[in-house]
């Protein structure tokens, strides 16, 4: 019985000392706010992942910043104390005097925190429990996995619609019913719900409506929109809009909720632009007119070139960026036919098939030659061999055709 329960001593301070290594690693690591996502729609997880991408950066939340830090004080208790429980197993009485008078002078957390999206993996029986909001299964998964924030999306599909719950360690944060084919609302009102665990208040989600060739930087810091949306700090911002396609524009913002930039941009004149086509006698149109030459004295951007010739697919080209030279190659109409492969597979079996009843017959024709000497097979045997020869060539060319069509699509 004695030894029984000594066993199940030991067990209790490995498990103790499992969880105060587990608590000590976050302490002493960089500091970051681990952050994992649940779901079994992949649509709805690379939506999650977009909003996850505005919020990156430093954390800022008053209340994810006291989590942290008490879950630092917690690791760094769990250090002191194990280091004294240790001196008084050894009885290194001086070295604990010398402890117990210096106090705890494990690593201190500085107060800066990241986001860090953490990979873990959870069973099917596991992820049931998050995607029905168990708060216990959440507390214990995140224990486990370490983990500052845990999100669980569960996602009901009807039809065109689609119904959203989202849990973050155990609490749903967010219900709605969006349409599927647009997640533009969706994806905006799950970023409001999921903004106070990374900012504080004085962050809102700002709006801007410039074309994806546009690069943005807030204060002199370069800086990626995602889902035309990024999360700013209230007050006043210098920003500037560079692109190759349109003059550069530094412009002064006051960020509030719900405000849409939309600066003024103007378009940078581009060079003469040279179409080189095959064959070369094609008609070009530039913006939807006839070209007179291969040459385009203005090519303002965006632009658009459709390249037409008799026998041949029309080839449309389309650009945001100033060029000097473009060359189009055009296809075959034949070429670009979908049932090419499938009309060669076909072409290929029946000269197989053929091929082998010609040889067949011509085998056939020389055995009952042998058989029947008195009765004079010479004419069938030179007629089936002729024609196996023949259909031999017109199955070496299938192959060939057959190839061609499905390797190299012609």
């Amino acid at each position: 019985m004695t030894l029984l329960k000594a066993i199940s001593i030991s067990r209790k301070r490995l498990n103790s000392f499992i969880l105060f290594f587990m608590l000590l690693s976050v302490s002493l690591s960089a500091a970051s706010f681990r952050t994992a996502v649940v779901t079994d729609n992949e649509m709805y997880s690379s939506l999650i992942s977009d909003v996850l991408a505005v919020l990156q950066g430093d954390i800022t939340s008053p209340s994810s910043l006291s989590l942290y830090e008490a879950k630092s004080e917690e690791a760094r208790n769990w250090a002191f104390a194990k280091n004294v429980s240790s001196l008084r197993q050894k009885e290194s009485f001086e070295s604990l005097e010398t402890l117990l008078a210096s106090g705890d002078d494990s690593e201190v957390w500085d107060g800066t925190l990241t986001l860090e999206l953490a990979e873990v993996t959870f069973s099917d029986t596991e992820k049931s429990f998050l995607l029905q909001g168990d708060e216990e299964a959440f507390s214990y998964l995140m224990a486990r996995e370490n983990l500052d924030l845990l999100i669980a999306a569960d996602i009901t599909e009807e039809g065109m619609m689609t119904e959203s719950r989202v849990f973050a360690n155990g609490k749903e944060i967010h219900r709605n019913l969006y349409i599927l084919s647009d997640d533009s609302a969706e994806f905006e009102s799950l970023l409001s719900a999921l903004m106070p665990y990374f900012k504080s208040d004085d962050y809102v989600i700002v709006r801007f409506s410039v074309p994806s060739v546009v690069s943005l930087s807030v204060d002199g810091e370069a800086v990626s929109l995602v889902r035309s949306v990024l999360v700013m700090k209230k007050g006043e911002h210098l920003i500037r809009f560079s692109s190759p396609l349109y003059k550069t524009v530094e412009m002064t913002v006051i960020a509030e909720q719900g405000h849409v930039v939309e600066p003024v941009l103007e378009e940078i004149e581009s060079d003469r632009l040279f179409i080189s086509v095959l064959p070369y006698d094609s008609s070009i149109y530039f913006q939807g007119l006839q070209a007179d030459s291969h040459f385009i004295g203005e090519a303002d951007v965006p632009f658009q070139i459709t390249a037409t010739h008799a026998g041949f697919s029309p080839l449309i080209v389309q650009s945001r960026v100033p060029m000097e030279k473009i060359e189009l190659e055009l296809r075959p109409e034949w070429m670009e036919d979908e049932n090419i492969v499938e009309r060669s597979k076909d072409r290929l079996y029946t000269n197989l098939l053929s091929t082998l009843l010609s040889f067949g017959c011509y085998v056939a024709s020389q055995s009952l030659s042998g058989i029947y000497t008195e009765t004079d097979f010479a004419p069938a045997v030179t007629l089936f061999a002729g024609m196996s020869f023949v259909q031999l060539v017109e199955l070496m060319d299938s192959m060939f055709e057959y190839y061609q069509a499905a390797r190299l699509g012609i």
